[in-house]
């Protein structure tokens, strides 16, 4: 059961129960909370897709957690080659083969999220999203 404190019970009740909350939100505000909840809602469980799921087929709100999404893919992936240039060049630092794990998981996450929004936004099945805390629950911790 996903848990009823999340972004979009904050929200809503943000908004004094307006559900429509999001046309009230500029696409850099619907990113920052992306980044900042969102994503690590998603990847433990916490959003329920039966109840909020109308939200990611919103065009303007699915946009913008792709464009979200896709910043931090391409943020992680340049920290994690920057760490493999690193270990090759000096190894043996156990801190940078730490990091390096933490970013390779970093972007599996990621990886996911964008392959499962981009196949809610080709096919507006929001039930493609339900298998996610499960496909990342080894990865939660990251997030």
């Amino acid at each position: 059961m996903a848990n009823n404190n999340n972004y979009f019970s904050t929200m809503i009740s943000k908004y004094n129960g307006n559900t429509n909350f999001i046309v009230f939100q500029k696409p850099e505000q619907i990113q920052m909370s992306a980044k900042t909840r969102i994503f690590r809602e998603i990847v433990r469980g916490q959003i329920d897709f039966a109840q909020y799921g109308q939200y990611f087929l919103d065009s303007k709100f699915l946009e913008n957690l792709i464009i979200a999404a896709n910043d931090l893919y391409t943020e992680y992936c340049t920290i994690y080659t920057a760490l493999n240039f690193y270990d090759i060049n000096m190894p043996g630092n156990i801190d940078v083969d730490r990091a390096r794990t933490k970013y390779g998981f970093l972007i599996q996450i990621f990886q996911v999220l964008l392959s499962k929004f981009g196949e809610v936004k080709i096919t507006g099945n929001i039930g493609i999203l339900t298998d996610i805390k499960y496909i990342l629950k080894d990865y939660a911790k990251y997030i």
